[in-house]
């Protein structure tokens, strides 16, 4: 009985994965709005059925592509010993847009589309926005600053990690509304050094 539980949660696992792949192929191809549910289905090689039984809506595997990647990123750059504060925010920086990109313009406006009204999703077994998800994973890099040493005590996290992030955001829709011609991830590490590592400075340590 449980080695068949087993294969069951291994199948419905890999029909979920060819349906993400199968929306993820389709909608950069063609854009969101362009794209059936139907289609999916038939890309994924399942029926329109299976694709309700893992997801309510088109909206809901943009969040699923949108999210596997970015849940594991601040805990990374927490875990990072050999680089500083500096070098850590640029490396999260660097890899927050990468993975933008890496998904393609149209799921990022879509993506963007469905967060601007914000709806509670569960992330790492919290019920959460993926903009308090995104604050509060700012918030723990600059509190992990404080920890080391390398910012003062009366730093004031909660307003820099609102602030960063709405630069980092701005970025992110900078790069759809051009086609991808400005900003993009290579450009990040001018974005630290030029925007945040100035207004970190009078709370620097070292």
């Amino acid at each position: 009985m449980e080695k068949k539980e087993k294969v069951r949660q291994v199948r419905a696992a890999e029909t979920r994965r060819k349906i993400v792949a199968a929306a993820k192929k389709l909608i950069t191809e063609k854009g969101f709005e362009s794209v059936a549910i139907e289609d999916i289905a038939r890309e994924a090689g399942v029926s329109t059925g299976s694709f309700y039984t893992y997801f309510k809506k088109k909206e809901d595997v943009i969040e699923e592509l949108n999210r596997s990647n970015f849940l594991l990123l601040a805990k990374t750059v927490n875990e990072i010993r050999d680089k500083d504060l500096n070098e850590r925010l640029k490396y999260y920086c660097r890899e927050f847009l990468a993975e933008i990109e890496r998904v393609g313009i149209e799921i990022c406006r879509q993506w963007i589309r469905n967060n601007i009204t914000p709806t509670e999703m569960e992330i790492e077994g919290k019920m959460t926005t993926k903009y308090d998800h995104d604050y509060l994973a700012m918030r723990s890099i600059l509190d992990e600053g404080i920890k080391r040493g390398e910012l003062s005590d009366d730093t004031p996290i909660d307003d820099l990690a609102l602030y960063i992030n709405a630069q980092l955001y701005g970025l992110m829709i900078a790069w759809c509304m051009t086609e991808g011609k400005m900003i993009g991830s290579k450009q990040t590490d001018s974005f630290v050094e030029k925007i945040v590592k100035p207004v970190l400075m009078p709370y620097s340590r070292r």
